[in-house]
């Protein structure tokens, strides 16, 4: 690691640093970041539930139940299954994990302290207090089960937010990766940008299909008749599965697209749509296919064949670019595997026990288009360099021939 630099904090801050030993940062850190994520759960099931009439007309408030509510969520979002009388909803918000992470790195900045020690306690808080809500948040017969899906989720969450948050007070990095040959290096950072461009633009076109249904989402909230507190607890909760659409959105735009229960699909070619629940979220799906939505596919090839372009005076064409370009691909294959497995899920009961999308079918033809975006500028690039070369060929043949006889002149 570089040279340690104060990290910058308030007086406040560092007056807390000051008084903890160096190991209890990261330690306070990981309990922060547990509380914290809850609490963003928490806090608006309490004030939803406390902000309703109850239904027996007494004054009574559910505040247990408020927990309860919460706490499936937060596991939901932390991959634990919430399972019901009416079946099992596994379908992930993927906004709450961003948000755990997003905590994690603002408290590890702050309390955690460039170490090791410090690092680990900060993940294993984080994991202990995922496994202490998965083991009281579920039944007696689920709880070792529940603890252990939290405890690892924590695990996967917290390992890098931790070092993120380290890595941004400090500066601080892993010397290990300097022996990370060139090629990869170079080769994950295509990979990685091309999936970020490609994530990018499916948020677009789903913001471009929101913008489109306001209509019919105004329509739908209205028709809830729900009070404002109510409204706003329904709001942050699908807020929070915003990313996991996000990655629906990445499916339909490489071509094969999604279901929203079994008998459905979206998709760029095809719309095949089927009763669904009467949630404001669902109303921005897409509401049409086929005419220019068909082209869609063609638009990651070429967010492929811009990061390429745009990595071209790093990664060019010799043997080391192929090998990069090969964990490119690799890396964005992964990618899509992972954004689709994470987004898939059950939503309820019969037909919504199939939400998602396919995940082989979107990694095999997202990954063609990406290769023909790479291969179309390294063929580009291909074409050029020939062109240059062949040029400068012909111009040094235009020389020799001029200059060859005024030599022979002169030797007469």
């Amino acid at each position: 690691m570089p040279e340690d630099r104060t990290a910058p904090a308030s007086p406040l801050f560092a007056r807390i640093q000051a008084a903890l030993p160096g190991w209890a940062g990261g330690l306070l850190a990981g309990v922060q970041g547990i509380v914290l994520s809850y609490l963003v759960v928490l806090a608006p099931a309490l004030a939803a539930v406390a902000g309703a009439p109850s239904l027996d007309g007494s004054a009574a408030v559910d505040w247990s139940g408020a927990a309860t509510i919460a706490t499936d969520l937060w596991l939901l979002g932390h991959g634990v299954p919430l399972v019901t009388d009416a079946g099992v909803i596994s379908l992930i918000p993927l906004g709450l994990p961003l948000v755990s992470g997003a905590i994690l790195v603002a408290v590890s900045r702050r309390f955690a302290v460039k170490s090791w020690t410090s690092w680990a306690l900060g993940v294993a808080a984080f994991a202990a207090g995922a496994a202490l809500i998965g083991w009281l948040g579920a039944p007696d017969e689920l709880r070792p089960a529940s603890a252990t899906r939290a405890a690892l989720a924590g695990i996967l969450i917290a390992a890098p937010a931790v070092a993120a948050g380290i890595w941004r007070a400090y500066g601080a990095r892993l010397r290990v990766l300097d022996r990370v040959p060139d090629f990869i290096r170079a080769g994950l950072r295509l990979g990685l940008g091309t999936l970020a461009l490609i994530v990018a633009a499916a948020a677009a076109v789903g913001g471009t299909w929101a913008v489109l249904a306001m209509d019919r989402v105004a329509v739908l909230s209205s028709g809830l008749g729900m009070d404002p507190l109510g409204a706003g607890a329904l709001a942050l909760g699908e807020t929070l599965y915003v990313p996991t659409m996000v990655c629906w959105m990445v499916a339909w735009l490489i071509g094969p697209g999604f279901v929203v229960g079994t008998g459905s699909l979206y998709a760029p070619d095809t719309l095949t749509e089927d009763a669904l629940p009467s949630l404001p979220l669902l109303g921005t799906l897409p509401a049409g296919s086929g005419g220019w939505w068909v082209w869609s596919p063609f638009v990651v090839m070429a967010l492929a064949a811009l990061a390429r372009a745009l990595l071209a005076r790093r990664i060019g064409l010799d043997w080391e670019s192929a090998k990069a370009g090969g964990v490119a691909v690799g890396s964005v294959a992964l990618g899509l595997v992972a954004l689709t497995g994470l987004s898939r899920g059950s939503a309820g009961p019969g037909r919504l026990q199939d939400v998602g999308a396919e995940i082989i079918p979107v990694t095999l033809i997202g990954t063609a288009l990406v290769v023909a975006g790479y291969g179309l500028v390294w063929g580009v690039l291909a074409g050029w360099r020939w062109v240059r070369a062949r040029g400068r060929v012909d111009d040094a043949g235009e020389v020799r021939q001029e200059r060859e006889p005024v030599r022979a002149g002169s030797a007469r």
